[in-house]
């Protein structure tokens, strides 16, 4: 799962009350400290960035074992795939290491041409022989992104230019996968020599992560200095870089996670970029001079999940209590702790894909429709236990205030809720092992095709870990019929209709209750150029300039 910000705990203190704090001194302390810790930030003049944010969802800088959006922000930096996006637009697949590519007849074989060339930051030459090799360690190590290659039967290299993958059925999303981080080209001599493994045994064998969490090992347009964990990470430029040389000579992130000390020191000049404020910083920080504010709709779908296991679910798990719940929640409500820009979503896709449904169909809160569906059930008192990331912000929004207004919002229809809010570490273990009854989590997209939301499908991953296989009912049966079709169907109109169908039946049947999807604020000094933000990867680095 991709795309957690996360925060310091703010269990039982709400966003006025931070503010407040801030205001009044207790943030210009933290903000006092921060900036000490690296001296002369504000000085550090044009050849130096400086960012902070709550982006530090980073268990490893390994791009074969990655899938956080913290460390796809690195790794975009650090690395280049085959195909890539430009700026904010996630919808035109772009050339990047392949020049161009061709697609077979059968939509199966998708062959590239590589851009001739292009060197390692070691100065090894890139190879067909690496790409093949870098995709292959992804498929063996089996890690959380393993998933992005289902269908992937072999890749090629059938000369030091070309690289063909071959796939067992039509996957029209291959692509933007393609673009993905994960599937970067590492130097293979390089990380062979320092413990990688390829082979089918590299779950086992490979040994390379600790080394890439300290070099970088590919041809992006900048190299990894220093990673402190959850506090600096510091990149350099690559003056080889085939695209030419960034403009920034050196790029320093910060672990700031309160938003409200994002805004002081994006006021004080400390920060030049801020990617983890929230709405109140968007409305403080409006008008402010020397400091440009924008926001971009996230790929995003941050909900409410039920576990359908009974035996970890308990009476969440009926399909009646589903339903009250999503009947209870204050959506409106929820917008508004959001903030200015957030979307309902009235299925599991976010309405920036092909395939979303009309906010019309999304569901409205009709509690007396709840209370009825608790007298159906029939199961006397429902407790339960939501368990969140009580560091989690998500863009700007603490987890904890989402989760104090889901258990205010369920106690209206009597359902009586524990707040088990936990760190980052242990909540996203627990959930990825399906041990939450239920949770607030959030999918961002991996790859920007609406093909990225199938892994809420009954048995994949998301569904999985709520419990929810193939074989709870003919519904879910179905779905899982839909989902392959849509997965395989290269007739855009065909495919989307597909996927809408899909939305629909899942947005009835499964475990999920949508609360939206959150746009991204972010602000930066106006001496910065060319800051853009895509949900992929966050800031591309190498379009920013300074003056």
């Amino acid at each position: 799962m991709t795309e957690h910000r996360r925060g310091r705990s703010c269990e039982g203190v709400s966003r006025r009350e931070l503010f407040r704090l801030i205001g009044g001194g207790a943030g210009f302390a933290l903000v006092n400290k921060l900036a000490a810790a690296t001296p002369a930030l504000a000085a550090a003049g044009a050849s130096t960035l400086v960012v902070g944010g709550g982006g530090f969802d980073i268990k490893t800088l390994d791009p074969g074992r990655e899938l956080e959006n913290g460390t796809n922000n690195i790794d975009h930096a650090t690395y280049d795939s085959l195909v890539t996006f430009y700026g904010e637009d996630l919808t035109t697949p772009r050339p990047s290491l392949a020049t161009g590519w061709t697609i077979s007849p059968d939509g199966k074989t998708y062959t590239f041409k590589l851009r001739p060339n292009v060197k390692f930051v070691s100065g090894n030459p890139l190879t067909s022989a690496d790409v093949k090799w870098s995709i292959d360690r992804v498929r063996y190590i089996k890690g959380n992104a393993a998933f992005l290659l289902d269908g992937v039967e072999e890749v090629q290299a059938p000369d030091p230019l070309t690289v063909v993958v071959r796939l067992s059925e039509p996957r029209p999303a291959i692509l933007p996968i393609l673009s993905s981080p994960v599937l970067s080209a590492i130097d293979s001599k390089l990380v062979m020599e320092n413990g990688g493994d390829a082979s089918p045994d590299a779950k086992d064998k490979d040994k390379a992560e600790a080394y890439l969490n300290a070099h970088s090992a590919g041809t992006g347009a900048y190299i990894l200095e220093r990673y402190t964990p959850k506090q600096e990470i510091v990149l350099v430029k690559n003056p080889n870089h085939w695209r030419g040389a960034p403009k920034i000579d050196r790029i320093v992130l910060r672990n700031v996670q309160e938003p409200a000390a994002q805004e002081l020191m994006i006021k004080r000049g400390d920060l030049d970029i801020a990617t983890g404020i929230g709405p109140d910083q968007v409305r403080n920080l409006a008008g402010v001079p020397g400091v440009t504010v924008k926001t971009s709709l996230a790929s995003t779908l941050v909900y409410v999940m039920m576990n359908q296991n009974p035996q970890v679910g308990g009476p969440f798990s009926n399909p009646k209590v589903v339903q009250a719940v999503r009947y209870a929640i204050d959506y409106q409500g929820m917008l508004a702790l959001a903030g200015k820009g957030a979307l309902r979503v009235a299925g599991i896709i976010p309405n920036n894909f092909p395939g979303a449904l009309p906010a019309r169909e999304a569901v409205k809160m009709d509690r007396e429709r709840a209370r009825a569906l608790l007298r159906e059930a029939n199961l006397g008192e429902i407790t339960g236990t939501l368990t969140y990331a009580s560091d989690l912000v998500f863009y700007g929004v603490h987890a904890n205030l989402i989760a104090q207004k889901v258990q205010e919002d369920l106690a209206t229809v009597g359902i009586k809720i524990v707040l088990n809010g936990l760190p980052y570490s242990v909540a996203i273990q627990q959930y990825r092992d399906g041990k939450n009854q239920l949770g607030i989590w959030q999918w961002a997209a991996d790859y920007p095709d609406v093909s990225d939301y199938l892994v809420f499908v009954p048995g994949r991953t998301v569904a999985k870990r709520t419990g929810w296989m193939p074989d709870a009912g003919p519904q879910a049966q179905e779905i899982v019929k839909i989902a392959r079709a849509a997965e395989s169907e290269v007739d855009t109109p065909k495919r989307v209709a597909l996927y809408q169908k899909l939305n629909r039946m899942i947005a009835e049947h499964g475990p999920w209750a949508p609360l939206f999807q959150p746009v991204v604020p972010y602000a930066f000094r106006s001496n910065v150029r060319g800051v853009t933000f895509a949900s992929a990867w966050m800031v591309d680095y190498y379009t920013v300039s300074k003056t």
